[in-house]
């Protein structure tokens, strides 16, 4: 292959690059995973909080636009599943990284060729929006029979505290 062929390859690739991101896959992908926070972009794009996000769109945008979409895909689908159409019987490439990232396993499955840790370092990044959690922030329903005693104690403290009775448990239990 000579020096003309090369250059000519390049420039078609380009060119193709340039269509691919005008594609409604790609920025409606890319426009929900920055509006997140998942993603930063050097240019602008319209950011959509509240889209709904095909994972057949998003495998598109990664694997024809820009292969960060896939690295945070997991993720992203881990964080934020109402977003999301994922239907364990159509993709089940992701049923495993995610069971891994849900349950913050040291090692795992790779996605699409992207290897697990590069996946699980997006599993607790802090968002822009704030009512989602982290797996580790998220709180876990627990019942527990206290004396009626103990409860108006606890109800007491945290009346004078100005917290939540649960906020002082774990005050009390951590430390």
């Amino acid at each position: 292959m000579n020096n003309d062929e090369i250059l000519k390859k390049i420039q078609r690739r380009a060119r193709m690059n340039q269509r691919n991101r005008l594609d409604a896959r790609f920025l409606n992908t890319m426009g929900f995973l920055v509006a997140k926070g998942f993603l930063h972009v050097n240019y602008e794009i319209q950011h959509y909080p509240n889209k709904r996000i095909s994972i057949k769109d998003a495998i598109w945008a990664g694997r024809n636009v820009e292969p960060r979409i896939l690295e945070v895909l997991p993720a992203a689908i881990l964080r934020l599943d109402r977003h999301f159409d994922f239907n364990p019987k159509i993709h089940k490439e992701l049923i495993l990284p995610l069971a891994q990232l849900r349950k913050g396993e040291a090692e795992g499955n790779e996605f699409m060729g992207i290897p697990y840790q590069k996946l699980k370092q997006w599993r607790d990044i802090k968002l822009q929006d704030r009512r989602t959690k982290t797996q580790k922030e998220k709180r876990v329903m627990k019942t527990y029979r206290l004396r009626p005693d103990v409860i108006a104690y606890l109800e007491k403290i945290a009346k004078e505290q100005g917290r939540t009775v649960t906020d002082c448990l774990e005050a009390r239990i951590l430390g």
